[in-house]
């Protein structure tokens, strides 16, 4: 009985279902098929591309920094840029904490709240642009002396693209990954920056060009180093220096004194020694993230920091600390040699390229060579103490003593060889011990002795395998740890 009813249930549903689908209704709406199709490569819909339009909203921070653009600096239109998006892609056993990435200057400036056109060729793919040098986050700084994040990237399209940045800035375009070929883009609602360029421009040339212009932020680009800096303070420095000396001595520092010290080249026989082919970028702003200067791409710094790169006599000396002391971070080979812990080298290993530039001018920088920190220094070494550990030493200056001892004794050649081993290693090292005894081992090895006794009297603990590894070589018997770096 219940059966046939059931039947009889589903049968009445399935007739009803039957007679709605089959019923038509006319709804007055469109279907979405009957519209020609547009293309828009910007992305944007129905947003005003009005070029003459201003976003005002962010003048009232861009007055205090970077600063705003008067109306009579020319805003150049349909204005071609050809780049270069060739570069050659580093191997990871470079082993660097830091590698210098790919950002590409194209010598314009976004004025602020300004809309910019950017129109790239049909065949062009993964191209970024970057608005703005000044890319830390300082939303945790108290007081902010600027909006947390003054920096904007959009993705470009083939075609028409347009980007805005409130607060204005450089503008930068970026590449996914490298391409042996040459395009040429197009920009509209710009202002030239008034950079000055190795090779392109004369200082002459460069210091008139930056009296008379109004954009705030500018460049000193060389091949291998690039120095993104205030207008108004460097007016107040253009008579202390000549801009092709300072950019010339920047390159060949950053060849000399840190790729080629490290073992780098530009076309080496081994890929694994490849020096990067982007130039290191050093930025200095109002106001940063972390300390008075910090490593990464880019270097960041105050803007008190100007003088520190444009004398170049300082620099030969190994005085410009600050810039040294940063780009050396990002040299450092912490995951193999330069270990952590109690005794750490985080803030000891970048700071000896100070001395491998110093002494290539046969100089010793001044800073670390007072009695405060070689004289406890040396005292802690002549102690003879099995217990004592080079955690002791808690300057991080005086922590410096023992490798330049090294570098002193046996040559500046020292670090090439340790770098170059380092990137021939399979495995990386996960615990501090290890790193110690990578150290100890190819230092040894260069130095063609047993430094068993040298690192045992700056407490320097190495294992007994590591000491096995160089059991062939005569031990160490001058009480190389006496000596004073300072003589």
């Amino acid at each position: 009985m219940k059966t046939t009813a059931i039947k009889c249930f589903l049968i009445a549903a399935l007739a009803a279902t039957a007679g709605v689908s089959g019923c038509r209704k006319n709804y007055n709406f469109s279907n979405g098929y009957d519209r020609p199709p547009k293309i828009d490569t910007a992305g944007i819909g129905d947003l005003d591309t009005s070029l003459s339009r201003i976003d005002s909203s962010g003048f009232a921070e861009a007055r205090k920094f970077p600063g705003l653009i008067s109306i009579v600096e020319p805003r150049l239109q349909n204005y071609n840029v050809e780049v270069d998006m060739n570069y050659k892609l580093l191997s990871p056993y470079i082993r660097i904490n830091v590698v210098p990435g790919n950002w590409i200057s194209t010598g314009l400036y976004a004025a602020p709240g300004e809309l910019v056109k950017i129109v790239l060729p049909q065949d062009s793919e993964g191209l970024t642009v970057q608005v703005g040098a000044h890319t830390d986050n300082v939303g945790n700084k108290v007081p902010m002396l600027r909006p947390a994040v003054i920096s904007t990237r959009k993705l470009l399209l083939p075609g028409v693209n347009y980007v805005r940045n409130i607060y204005g800035g450089t503008i930068y375009l970026i590449p996914a990954a490298p391409v042996a070929k040459k395009m040429t883009v197009t920009f509209s609602n710009v202002v030239k920056s008034p950079d000055f360029v190795l090779g392109q421009t004369t200082s002459a040339e460069w210091k008139e060009m930056l009296r008379r212009s109004n954009v705030p932020v500018f460049e000193m680009r060389g091949e291998r180093f690039i120095i993104t800096m205030y207008r108004k303070m460097m007016l107040t420095m253009l008579d202390r220096f000549d801009a092709e000396a300072v950019m010339r001595k920047w390159d060949e520092t950053i060849i000399k004194d840190y790729n080629e010290w490290y073992g780098l080249e530009d076309n080496p026989v081994d890929v694994r020694d490849q020096a990067p082919t982007t130039p290191h970028r050093f930025v200095l702003d109002i106001q940063i993230s972390l300390g008075s200067g910090h490593s990464g791409y880019p270097c960041m710094a105050y803007l008190d920091w100007h003088s520190d790169f444009i004398d170049t006599a300082v620099i030969n000396k190994g005085a410009s600390w600050g810039p040294f002391h940063e780009i050396g971070h990002n040299f450092q080979m912490s995951d193999m040699w330069s270990w952590g812990g109690s005794d750490a080298l985080g803030e000891v290993s970048n700071n000896l390229f100070v001395f491998k530039i110093a002494s290539r001018y046969g100089r010793k920088p001044p800073r670390i060579y007072s009695d405060e920190f070689v004289t406890p220094a040396l005292a802690f070494a002549e102690k003879v103490d099995a217990a004592k550990r080079f955690s002791q030493v808690t300057d991080v200056f005086q922590r410096l003593v023992p490798f330049v001892q090294l570098f002193q004794r046996y040559g500046y050649g020292m670090m090439t060889a340790v770098s170059k081993a380092a990137r021939r290693e399979a495995r990386v090292p996960i615990v501090d011990e290890v790193r110690k005894n990578f150290f100890f081992v190819q230092a040894s090895l260069y130095a063609k002795t047993n430094l068993k006794p040298f690192f045992d009297q700056w407490g320097i603990v190495v294992s007994p395998s590591a000491v096995d590894e160089v059991k062939h070589l005569p031990l160490l018997t001058e009480q190389l740890w006496k000596k004073d770096i300072r003589l």
